[in-house]
């Protein structure tokens, strides 16, 4: 029998941490199953998830402990099993000037909803032609099946005209 584990990891960014990581997962058997990377001012972060034969679960521990430093950050909390779920998967496309709090009340019209973010990607870059920052984020999100995506759609659109920003879902479901 195996067990997942979740690794997240900082530490300043340098060649070599993922064949660090890599390293002592494959030498206690494990299996790399996914993982997330990437450079945020000058620190490597990132999380990943691999599963182990349960009898390793002691020794993969203990060796991805010894890893830890004050420079190199690392937690590890072991996965769980997800049952049946009754949500749907759907598609959430920010996009408009940059400014403070976009984030915070997207989230908070997401949790008003019951609303679970499964991934978030964002990022600033320079708008072409207006000088100023173009914030853009793009997100995968779970929804309660029996929430209508036309009242979630209307409350983010809502806050969306005070933030001036685009809000884009899109579901694969036949909900839409």
């Amino acid at each position: 029998m195996n067990t997942n584990y979740v690794i997240s990891v900082i530490t300043r960014d340098k060649p070599g941490i993922i064949e660090q990581l890599s390293k002592v997962i494959n030498e206690h058997q494990g299996n790399w199953l996914a993982s997330n990377f990437c450079r945020l001012s000058g620190q490597f972060a990132g999380i990943v998830e691999f599963s182990c034969p349960s009898e390793e679960s002691v020794n993969v521990l203990n060796a991805l402990e010894s890893l830890s430093s004050p420079d190199f950050q690392l937690s590890v909390a072991k996965g769980e099993s997800q049952g049946e779920q009754n949500t749907n998967v759907v598609q959430l496309e920010i996009m408009g000037n940059d400014k403070q709090g976009i984030i915070k009340e997207i989230s908070r019209i997401l949790a008003s909803h019951h609303v679970n973010l499964l991934k978030l990607s964002s990022s600033c870059e320079s708008a072409p032609n207006w000088g100023s920052l173009l914030f853009k984020a793009q997100a995968e999100i779970e929804i309660p099946k029996d929430l209508d995506l036309d009242d979630l759609t209307e409350s983010l659109e809502e806050i969306a005209n005070d933030l001036v920003v685009e809000v884009n879902l899109s579901s694969n479901s036949s909900q839409q």
